[in-house]
């Protein structure tokens, strides 16, 4: 490994660290002052805000991983040019992927830490944090009553309560037309797929004049039912990584249910790790200033970069709001302010470097 590369590559790293160490402080240090006015209050008490922090804590660092990046970077190419590393690197003929190489490795670093956290962190913690949310923060209450559902089709009653995955415990109840019931099933674990309750450990138990109720044990049965919509219970998003963002919204999908939510989730889980690539390129369209020169330029530098990747997070949050109601495909609103953001500093970039050249450094 070029000792030049190494040397931008730790000195990038220790302040993508450091950035993300002060951003969170920040973030604990916020929390804390607006969440102590809550105590006593809904059952807010310390420990359950305690609590609160550390759990929000991996979600604040996946998502503020692009805008930490960028900030690290721009801090960094400011640096270079400051010192005049930039000027001394071009006048022995190093191009800019010498100095973008570095930036890249970095960024493939925060990559895999944003989706370790977003694929095996967070959707654990969310669970607990969105309870607190409306348990503790905003006193509602708690939404595990609705995990047990009732339904009807024709001569049949469902209860069906949810366990893992898209597994559930079902009790079925067939009566004729008097309302006398006729057959009772319970099974462990079902599964409804095609229209089909796929049953497991069965139990079914119906009356006979003779000897009372009969009781039959099954390991399999396959009951066809009209639908298996009251079956589910809608996670929120972000307690899901992609894997089950993908199968659950085709579960809805199948079931004639809208999937919109979880489709854009799951679009936004692919579009996230580009926008930190992108925020590599924002810093070096905006603060790469070959040239060295006046400081109040790279400092000017600083500042658009920084607006320019505030806007494309900000925007990447909120258009979030132009998916409902199906006034922008799901897949496109997620993607629209990578590719937009993305294009004008390529531009930028591009243009930037196409002066350079025209006017090299005296």
């Amino acid at each position: 490994m070029p000792i030049l590369f190494r040397w931008q590559f730790h000195a990038l790293l220790h302040r993508l660290l450091f950035t993300q160490l002060a951003l969170l402080a920040i973030f604990v240090i916020i929390e804390a002052f607006d969440k102590s006015r809550l105590l006593g209050h809904h059952g807010m008490t310390a420990g359950v805000m305690i609590d609160y922090i550390l759990l929000k804590a991996p979600l604040m660092v996946a998502e503020l991983m692009p805008l930490t990046l960028l900030i690290a970077a721009a801090i960094h190419l400011v640096s270079l040019s400051r010192f005049q590393e930039l000027v001394a690197m071009r006048a022995c003929g190093l191009g800019l992927g010498k100095v973008a190489l570095p930036m890249v490795a970095v960024a493939l670093v925060a990559i895999v830490i944003m989706v370790v956290l977003t694929e095996w962190v967070t959707p654990a913690t969310n669970v607990r944090l969105n309870y607190i949310e409306r348990v503790h923060v905003h006193g509602q209450a708690p939404l595990t009553t609705r995990k047990l559902h009732w339904y009807r089709e024709g001569n049949r009653f469902f209860r069906v309560e949810p366990l893992t995955g898209d597994r559930v415990a079902l009790l079925v109840v067939e009566s004729d037309d008097q309302g006398r019931w006729r057959r009772r099933i319970d099974a462990r674990q079902a599964r409804y797929r095609n229209g089909f309750w796929e049953m497991e450990q069965v139990v079914i138990s119906q009356p006979d004049r003779d000897r009372g109720v009969v009781v039959t044990r099954m390991d399999h049965l396959r009951l066809p039912a009209g639908s298996g919509a009251a079956t589910i219970r809608q996670p929120w998003p972000n307690e899901m990584n992609g894997w089950q963002l993908m199968r659950f919204a085709a579960r809805l999908h199948a079931l004639g249910l809208d999937d919109s939510g979880y489709r854009y989730a799951l679009q936004r889980k692919l579009a996230q790790p580009v926008s930190v690539l992108i925020m590599v390129l924002v810093a070096l369209a905006f603060c790469l200033q070959q040239g060295g020169g006046r400081r109040a330029s790279g400092y000017k530098g600083l500042a658009l970069g920084l607006l320019f990747g505030l806007l494309l997070y900000i925007s990447g949050n909120a258009v979030a709001m132009l998916t409902g109601g199906g006034r922008l495909p799901v897949a496109f609103a997620a993607w629209l302010p990578n590719l937009v953001f993305g294009g004008l500093a390529l531009f930028v970039l591009l243009h930037r470097q196409e002066q350079a050249v025209r006017r090299p450094p005296r």
